[in-house]
């Protein structure tokens, strides 16, 4: 999984949603998944969205162990999808 680098927007905003719905219940903040996005570089690892994802909920005193646990399993399922399926189809709700 470290060795893994998201590339385009779409599969990283879709890496950010699929671990903050399935690990953290946090499917409806669209901000949060924002101001994880600007604590990421142009081509994070999987282990950088984690990372980024939890120190926002725990700036935000939102983050518990069990979760934080929980979303590298949610990601590590998530990498297994085919690339096609990671950046070209959306995982978020429409709005």
């Amino acid at each position: 999984m470290t060795q893994t680098r998201l590339h385009t927007e779409n599969e990283i905003d879709n890496a950010i949603y699929a671990v903050l719905c399935a690990a953290f219940c946090e499917d409806d903040e669209e901000e949060l998944r924002r101001v994880v996005r600007l604590r990421l570089p142009e081509e994070p690892t999987p282990g950088q969205i984690v990372d980024a994802i939890c120190a926002e909920l725990r700036w935000r005193g939102r983050l518990f162990f069990e979760e934080q646990r929980r979303a590298v399993h949610v990601l590590s399922a998530f990498l297994d999808l085919p690339v096609s399926e990671r950046e070209d189809v959306s995982l978020m709700a429409v709005v």
